[in-house]
């Protein structure tokens, strides 16, 4: 026989359960994950609260088809959202990979070949080449035959198996950093839900606040010429000077400069709409014409607020949680990191059948079996596995910072976006009262020209004041509106595990 199967030896079984023994007891590296920074109770300002909004979709409750269908559009086809959806799919392979260091590996192994043997002048034949292949088989002893050349095939295939015993941890935590950093680009892909369902309310926003605008420039132009005419014509009579005409003519210019830089403005804000919404800029020519625009469209924003506790902000805070996740990815490589200062210990096995055949020579067979167990221990590595402890220590604790940071921003964002809410509630009450006012100025002064007791002139600059009240209260109610977007925004609103189907990684 060639291969020829031995007993296999007691010292190799001794060294395979003691392998095994240790791995039976191993425990993870231990790493101390830092403290979360300390959070307040409670928000100082909070405004008008109501704990029955739906933050997970807040743009419901606005109740606007225009502007949900826009924002479900967005939430399939954005480019950003799709974009994580596959960083995702990426890091859940890489935690796959990860966890298969965790196992052994089986592997199906052969080779065939054929040489052909000269015979030297000594006589016999040299010792047998050695295969190519991968599993070590020994080589042949020096073989005698009759002739000058013969040809020789060999074939040999088995299983091969090798598996290192995760004693110390070091597998596990490359696979807990895995999984970790998985969760922290679901995060990542939850924050672009986020955002895009912001900036597409915003822009949507900012549309219609426009479009209302325009409406409202357009009356305004026609005042306002209309008043030139008047002054005119009482120069004209004599009764007015040069200066009344003047002014009166630049007013209508001033006006009528406003109207292309708002067009503009609301051009811009779709083409942003449509690539928000996955679409090329120019696919989107106007805002859907279906849905009538409301006299003031960002009023309809809730009055009252969600009611949130710092604590809930950052359970819901995509980038919150990401930070978290990093935290601990980082947290296992240190473990890792420290485990390579330990022994490593391995386990193989192997089994092999073989067969040799030269040419009408009577064949050969044998067969290998093995079973192997080592152990590595690091000795000297001039520093670099030190160093790589060190340099994975900096990374967490730089980490840990970044996460205390990310948690006081978010509580700082729903704490300014709370106030300047407020603010602006207060704004739009008292423009809302200035605006009727105005209004019923403008009302007075032309029921005293049509009586016959005014002139015209008085109307129509009352007429243009309540319009001016009017802008300044459609421009504050929008402020208001993009105010409560980016306090949804800040509370974590806006996303859910459901809203893009993608599985969960789990813990």
């Amino acid at each position: 026989m060639l291969l020829t199967a031995r007993p296999l030896f007691r010292p190799t079984y001794l060294a395979v359960a003691l392998a095994l023994g240790l791995f039976s007891a191993c425990t993870t590296v231990h790493v101390d994950v830092p403290a979360a920074p300390a959070t307040p109770q409670a928000f100082d300002t909070t405004g008008n609260a109501s704990s029955s909004l739906d933050i997970t979709r807040w743009w419901e409750a606005i109740g606007d088809p225009s502007l949900t269908r826009l924002i479900e559009q967005g939430l399939q086809s954005n480019a950003d959202i799709r974009m994580a959806i596959q960083h995702v799919k990426e890091a859940r392979a890489t935690v796959t990979m990860a966890e298969s260091a965790l196992f052994p590996t089986l592997d199906l192994v052969g080779a065939a070949s054929r040489n052909r043997l000269e015979r030297d002048a000594a006589g016999p034949f040299g010792p047998f080449p050695a295969t190519t292949s991968p599993i070590p088989t020994p080589a042949f002893p020096p073989i005698t035959i009759p002739g000058d050349t013969r040809f020789a095939t060999l074939s040999t295939g088995g299983l091969a198996a090798t598996w290192e015993v995760d004693v110390f941890g070091s597998r596990r935590s490359d696979s807990d950093a895995a999984r970790q950093a998985a969760l922290g680009m679901q995060e990542r892909q939850h924050g672009a839900q986020m955002m895009v369902t912001a900036d597409i309310a915003s822009n949507y926003f900012e549309a219609r606040s426009i479009e209302r605008r325009q409406q409202v420039l357009d009356s305004s132009i026609s005042v306002a010429q209309r008043l030139q005419r008047y002054a005119q014509g009482r120069f004209d009579a004599g009764q007015a000077t040069r200066y009344d005409v003047d002014r009166a003519q630049a007013q209508v210019e001033a006006l009528q400069a406003m109207r292309a830089p708002l067009q503009s403005l609301l051009d811009a804000r779709i083409r942003r709409l449509a690539v928000l919404t996955g679409k090329a800029p120019e696919s989107l020519a106007k805002l859907p014409p279906q849905i009538p625009v409301p006299a003031l469209s960002s009023s309809l924003i809730p009055a009252d607020l969600p009611t949130v506790l710092p604590s809930e902000v950052l359970e819901r805070r995509p980038d919150v949680r990401g930070s978290a996740n990093m935290v601990r990815a980082l947290a296992a490589k240190l473990g890792s990191a420290k485990a390579d200062l330990l022994p490593k210990f391995y386990v193989g096995f192997l089994a092999q059948d073989g067969r040799i055949a030269i040419s009408d020579l009577p064949s050969l067979k044998g067969n290998l079996l093995g079973l192997s167990a080592g152990v590595k221990l690091p000795l000297f590595d001039a520093g670099r596995t030190r160093a790589h402890i060190d340099a994975s220590d900096a990374r967490l604790q730089a980490a840990s910072i970044q996460y205390e940071q990310t948690v006081m921003k978010a509580l700082e964002d729903v704490e300014n976006a709370y106030g300047a809410r407020r603010a602006l509630d207060d704004r739009a009450e008292r423009l809302t009262s200035a605006w009727k006012i105005a209004q019923e100025g403008a009302d007075h002064a032309d029921h005293l020209f049509q009586e016959g007791s005014g002139l015209l002139q008085p109307v129509l600059e009352a007429k243009l004041q309540s319009l001016q009240r009017e802008d300044d209260l459609i421009q504050t109610q929008t402020a208001r509106a993009l105010t409560t977007v980016l306090l949804y925004k800040a509370i974590g609103g806006g996303w859910s595990e459901t809203t893009v189907n993608t599985s969960a990684v789990s813990n």
